[in-house]
């Protein structure tokens, strides 16, 4: 292995700061708004434990490990302390039920899950200290799964390297500075705090914070006075209850920057924040495979409507499906050139075919290289800051012994509020109620559809495919 291509994510963004003496690398808040401090070094010492707890359990490098934990101390040194092992952390959403763990821990083949209620298990009595060995650029470090387009979500796999591509996102989008500590609201499982808000904080050595309560405006505002939060990172609906919340005038203290992403934000929540605090939001696009790989540069003007423009040294393209590049305000598909260096290394299973990988979003670039989103591809849902497989859903609500079948849309009942809606046949009569309780027994409180509505038939192609953009306009039901 020539020595340039060694390269390992725990060296880099942990132990080369953990020499420092008291330097923070992030602070635990809990609900009760209790803080505590955790160093680079005292994290580096619990990641050695956890690191020889994998070792003792029989796991080996390249091995995998569900981390079904929520924000807290026990997060980064769990999928830290993974990647010191060689272990392939997979980040899985807390909020999961058993089926949707069951179908991940079977699918990617790994050999445990660590959950709140054992993780000690993996680190008490052990030492701290663990020998780790050599990792290329290339090598997986961890992987992520998508909300799934089929029905299943698909794992990701991200190599060690996808970190250091990110170093242009920090100077451009997040514009982090020395003694800057950044507030990700997001929970770690997801691509967006687990990379914006945790490891490329820590590759540049700031501090960041780790919140495990809930997600209200007043203890929101709280967290930021309490922890000196000055790059404040968020999801459009986070933004509006914020805005809501403050009277006009009020400040967020000593915040600097101020980022969303996850979906679209309305300009009606930009305006109004930036009315109510004096600060602009700056967005910013990504996916699961890239992470935000299109930002709106801090400290420039905003392009109303525009998620940005590409990073520095990335080749993303508005493509048409023959995969010619579109002309200036043509909308396409939009796609990475596999030489992007965060773009993942491909699917488990399933490597990267051909010079594009499609995004499944659709979009188009003005002459001046901002692009806006359009809309997906394919029908995914993204509600409350999460993307959501309709299929997936509906595979469950087809179980209920009284559903004929179902399908499921986003519907956006207020700009930048979008709800899940489930259109349902039934064989008998069943109140919905029932049918809600049912979903809420299988699947992830995220996913579980806030409306139901009966009818006699769903709309299809001629082919029997659910054409779902017909239900998705405001109170439009199947004629």
């Amino acid at each position: 292995m020539a020595q340039s291509n060694l390269y390992n994510i725990v060296l880099d963004c942990l132990d080369r700061h953990a020499g420092q003496g008291s330097k923070t690398a992030f602070l635990s808040v809990s609900d009760a708004l209790k803080v505590e401090s955790f160093t680079f070094q005292r994290l580096a010492e619990q990641t050695h434990r956890f690191a020889n707890g994998l070792t003792d359990r029989g796991f080996k490098p390249g091995d995998s490990l569900i981390i079904s934990l929520p924000n807290g101390p026990e997060f980064p040194t769990a999928f830290l302390g993974a990647v010191r092992a060689g272990v392939i952390p997979i980040p899985a959403s807390p909020l999961l039920t058993p089926d949707e763990l069951d179908f991940l821990f079977k699918d990617s083949g790994a050999k445990e899950i660590v959950t709140r209620e054992n993780f000690k298990r993996f680190v008490r009595g052990r030492t701290s200290e663990f020998s780790l060995k050599p990792t290329s650029v290339f090598d997986p470090a961890f992987w992520l799964y998508t909300s799934g387009t089929e029905g299943r979500p698909k794992a990701v796999m991200h190599a060690h390297s996808s970190i250091r591509a990110h170093d242009e996102r920090v100077r451009l989008w997040q514009n982090l500075k020395s003694g800057d500590v950044v507030f990700n609201t997001s929970l770690l499982n997801w691509s967006y705090a687990l990379t914006c808000g945790m490891l490329d904080v820590w590759r540049h050595g700031v501090a960041t914070v780790v919140y495990s309560g809930e997600l209200k405006p007043e203890k929101i505002l709280e967290v930021i006075g309490k922890c000196g939060v000055t790059v404040f990172m968020s999801v459009p609906g986070i933004y509006r209850r914020l805005t809501e919340y403050l009277d006009v005038g009020v400040n967020l203290q000593g915040v600097r920057v101020c980022l969303s992403a996850g979906e679209k934000l309305p300009e009606e929540v930009r305006r109004d924040f930036k009315k109510a605090t004096g600060r602009e939001i700056y967005e910013g696009l990504g996916m699961t495979e890239h992470s935000v790989y299109l930002v709106q540069r801090y400290g420039e003007p905003v392009v109303p409507g525009s998620c940005g423009k590409p990073l520095p040294g990335s080749r993303v393209a508005i493509l048409r499906e023959d995969l010619t590049e579109c002309d200036p305000n043509e909308t396409g598909i939009l796609a990475s050139h596999r030489s992007c260096p965060g773009l993942m290394l491909g699917y488990f299973r399933e490597e990267l075919k051909g010079e594009w990988f499609l995004s499944g979003d659709l979009a188009y670039r003005d002459e001046a290289g901002n692009f806006f989103f359009v809309g997906r591809r394919d029908d995914v849902i993204t509600a409350g800051g999460y993307r959501i497989s309709p299929m997936e859903v509906e595979t469950v609500l087809n179980k209920h012994p009284e559903v004929s079948e179902s399908a499921v849309v986003g519907r956006e009942v207020e700009p930048g509020k979008t709800i899940v809606v489930a259109y349902v046949v039934l064989r008998g009569a069943v109140p919905v109620p029932e049918i809600i309780a049912f979903a809420s027994q299988h699947l992830a409180k995220y996913k579980v559809p806030r409306e139901i509505v009966f009818v006699d038939h769903l709309p299809k192609t001629n082919t029997g495919k659910i054409r779902r953009r017909e239900l998705s306009s405001p109170h439009r039901q199947p004629s």
